[in-house]
């Protein structure tokens, strides 16, 4: 199909929007910021990829998981990649941001926030969705043709009777000993009970299959892959680039985008800040809610206008075990290693907890060292041990949220700056009351107890959208209808999670992808005039 198509970022969104343009013949121009790893790290990464874990040094594995953040005892530790936050996104010369609280989460990375960020994915549940004017079967149907060309671990156990697998490639990664420890525990003194209580194996997008991307059971995960087993966006955005499929233009922000006469008109800076117009078919902005709502205000010279960006929080929890957990660490996957989910009492929304035991950032939080044996490291081992972080996710319903608004430009300036205020917020009492005593009645059982003195909010959380939700009768410029378009525009469709009516407290990376895919099917190609 001979169109000019532009997709506008490089994370899970545009991957999405891109594999639902090439099935229909279509090869779109992907254009973003495109920020990578600094050369020296890559460098290094590239030569640990080159040898076996076993051949890794306790200097190297310890570089691997260099992270600043992980000994601030009043924060949660900061998500790092080899050591680098550049997947974050900051202020900039031509694209500044002026926030209290938490900043907004947004990246200008390759891949965006997957750069740097795991891969958990579960498919969205009817309640959770349930004020989206798209179904919840169409949502599912999706999320299944997405999972077909990606690394999926898997397994077909207790968490499919809520959450189907939508898969028939069960390619699991093989647990640790602590995760299988707890699983086998929680299966004979927990009971499974549909649209209550499930728990199973973490679903993850990791290439588990015997070939040279697979995963190395390194015990490096939650500091990054340096064998590129972790699915990264921005991976398939480079062999999508390498292979042809797609025109992929880097080291460019778009600032505007004017639609007229059938046809699509960006305007964009590049890093010297040259101005460059291209004009296009259609248009599909990825760049994530922040970013995509930054465009939407600028491009309708909306200045002023306040926009609400919904937050996926909760709450990190330390756990503790009676007895010691098996390890075979560093000999294994150290993601998190089991998901269970529960609704109750108050909790009209699935409650999402993945399951961490023994990884190398809780070694490095107790500053535990294999070959030290004094007494104090020998304690701290065995706290180790008997640890388990607990990451406890909530509807949006049930989160902080952030305010975003584009302040009028100034005189003689281009850029134009995004204002952020954070409204850090508790779960409703009833919501962490509630969640908080499942919590503890699931894991008495098993011979563990929460801290939850010990608690950490996660309120400013990455997960967020809702900056443009999808609306079944939309109004104005500031609400889209289910193809992601805004009123001004017909041939222009935000595709990410700024979208999302509502973020589920389970993952939403793959409901992402899975949404962009069908905003991208369900147009009418075959039309040509400006109300299609």
């Amino acid at each position: 199909m001979s169109l000019s198509v532009l997709v506008i970022g490089s994370g899970l969104s545009a991957v999405g929007a891109i594999k639902a343009l090439r099935a229909r013949g279509i090869r779109p121009t992907v254009i973003d910021r495109g920020e990578k790893l600094d050369s020296d790290r890559s460098d290094w990464v590239s030569a640990m990829a080159k040898k076996t874990p076993d051949q890794w040094d306790a200097a190297e594995r310890y570089k691997l998981s260099s992270n600043p953040t992980v000994t601030d005892s009043s924060a949660i530790p900061k998500k790092m990649l080899f050591g680098s936050d550049f997947f974050y996104g900051k202020s900039t010369h031509d694209a500044p941001v002026h926030c209290e609280g938490n900043f907004p989460p947004f990246s200008y990375a390759l891949g965006g926030l997957s750069a740097g960020w795991g891969a958990a994915v579960l498919p969205p549940q009817a309640c959770d969705v349930a004020d989206w004017p798209v179904s919840h079967d169409v949502l599912n149907e999706y999320c299944a043709k997405v999972l077909e060309e990606l690394p999926y671990s898997a397994r077909d156990d207790g968490l499919s009777l809520d959450f189907p697998i939508l898969s028939h490639r069960l390619n699991a990664l093989n647990p640790s000993q602590s995760d299988l420890s707890l699983l086998d525990a929680l299966k004979k003194s927990v009971a499974i009970k549909k649209g209550q209580l499930v728990f199973g194996q973490a679903r993850l997008l990791v290439a588990s299959e015997d070939d040279e991307h697979s995963c190395k059971y390194c015990g490096q995960c939650m500091s990054g892959c340096v064998y590129g087993s972790i699915y990264k966006a921005g991976n398939d955005i480079i062999k999508m680039s390498e292979r042809g499929e797609i025109d992929y233009v880097s080291g460019h922000i778009v600032e505007r985008i004017a639609e007229k006469n059938g046809q699509v008109k960006v305007t964009s800076r590049d890093h010297s800040g040259s101005v460059h117009h291209q004009k296009f078919d259609r248009v599909f902005i990825a760049s994530g809610a922040a970013n995509s709502a930054r465009i939407v205000l600028r491009s309708l010279d909306l200045y002023q206008r306040k926009v609400q960006m919904l937050s996926r929080g909760g709450f990190v929890i330390p756990m503790l075990s009676f007895k010691r957990l098996p390890s075979n660490w560093p000999n294994c996957n150290t993601q998190p290693g089991l998901f269970l989910e529960f609704r109750g009492k108050w909790l009209k929304h699935w409650v999402h907890v993945q399951i961490s035991p023994q990884n190398e950032l809780l070694l490095q939080k107790f500053s535990v060292k294999e070959t030290d044996n004094q007494f104090i490291a020998k304690l701290k081992r065995a706290l180790v041990a008997r640890t388990v972080l607990l990451l406890v996710n909530y509807h949006s319903d049930h989160s902080g949220s952030y305010e975003l608004w584009l302040a009028s430009p100034e005189k003689n300036n281009d850029a134009t700056s995004l204002h952020s205020i954070h409204k850090q917020s508790l779960p409703q009492w009833r919501i962490w009351f509630s969640s908080w005593f499942k919590l503890f009645s699931i894991f008495r059982r098993v011979g563990c107890i929460p801290l939850f003195p010990f608690a950490k909010l996660n309120s400013g959380a990455y997960h967020v959208g809702g900056t443009l939700p999808m609306k079944e009768q939309p109004k104005g410029n500031l609400e889209t209808d289910t193809l992601g378009r805004v009123a001004a525009w017909k041939r222009v469709h935000v595709v990410d999670t700024a979208t999302f009516p509502s973020l589920p407290g389970t993952t939403i990376g793959l409901l992402t992808m899975a949404n962009a895919y069908r905003i991208v099917d369900q147009i009418n190609w075959n039309l040509t005039s400006e109300n299609d």
